[in-house]
């Protein structure tokens, strides 16, 4: 029996595909991209501090 995602769990899941398809089609036209230097979680996490910080 196989469970069913959750809505955060189908987010997280076409974010990556997304990220990848992306990844793929620039090296195809032959361009260099840089790895992002934080996780969509640590992004996450950083923009939660920043709102509690400053009342957002």
């Amino acid at each position: 029996m196989t469970s069913k995602l959750t809505d955060k769990q189908k987010a997280t899941l076409w974010q990556q595909r997304r990220a990848a398809s992306y990844q793929a089609s620039c090296r195809l036209a032959g361009y260099m991209l840089s790895e992002p230097a934080i996780t969509l979680e640590q992004a996450d996490e950083r923009l939660t501090s920043l709102r509690r910080q400053y009342g957002g």
